[in-house]
């Protein structure tokens, strides 16, 4: 039987990438397409980390946005990914990399970085919200510092999530080298996209409202 602990296992993505070809978490594309096209350029250089069998950079590429690169640390999903859509989309690119230090990505060269309900993935074996483990905190410093690095100065990065902002928000305070605003979407059940800017400072806003519930997500790791 599965377990939601398993969304962190590469093997349980390996085996379910055998089979799969499209899934999407949370939305698709023109869910999101209002909050999202703002933001792009035409020559933005896009890095979506974390893409699984989402066809989200395929809705962009349509868009017009060409300059893209998928990174998942599934071979399998790669090897098939570039089978199936190279011809169709020749100018997208696929690397297998893994998004805790994305170490075949180049520093300072992506004006966005896109994920979609990766991050929840990696902490799904969190016990509480409200208390993160050491092990979470770990992670997310490694994706953050991977995040930065990859991003220029005043590029963004873009985290769609199922997490509620009073505990997503306190996370993303951990990195003080981006600002933080949020976007709800959805309608019986939300959702919410964080777009976090390189190279700026947090808002005193976002400070006030969430500073006293970040405190254990804030915490200096030994």
């Amino acid at each position: 039987m599965q377990s939601n602990s398993d969304y962190a296992k590469q093997e349980y993505w390996d085996d379910r990438f055998k089979e799969e070809t499209e899934f999407e978490w949370l939305c698709g594309f023109d869910v999101v397409a209002d909050i999202l096209l703002p933001i792009l350029k035409p020559n933005s250089k896009i890095l979506h980390i974390g893409c699984g069998s989402s066809h989200l950079s395929m809705r962009l590429y349509e868009a017009g946005f060409c300059d893209i690169t998928n990174v998942d640390y599934s071979q399998i999903l790669i090897d098939s990914s570039l089978q199936r859509y190279a011809a169709s989309y020749p100018e997208m690119k696929w690397i297998c990399d893994d998004m805790l230090s994305l170490n075949k990505i180049e520093s300072n060269a992506y004006d966005v970085v896109l994920e979609k309900a990766t991050i929840e993935a990696l902490l799904v074996k969190e016990k509480s919200p409200w208390c993160p483990s050491d092990e979470a905190l770990v992670v997310l410093d490694q994706v953050f510092s991977s995040v930065t690095r990859v991003l220029r100065t005043g590029g963004v990065f873009i985290s769609i999530s199922f997490t509620q902002p009073h505990f997503r928000v306190p996370a993303l305070m951990r990195n003080p080298n981006w600002s933080i605003n949020v976007e709800e979407f959805g309608t019986s059940f939300h959702y919410y996209v964080y777009l976090l800017k390189n190279g700026e400072h947090l808002s005193s806003e976002i400070r006030e409202r969430y500073g006293k519930l970040a405190a254990d997500w804030l915490r200096p790791l030994n």
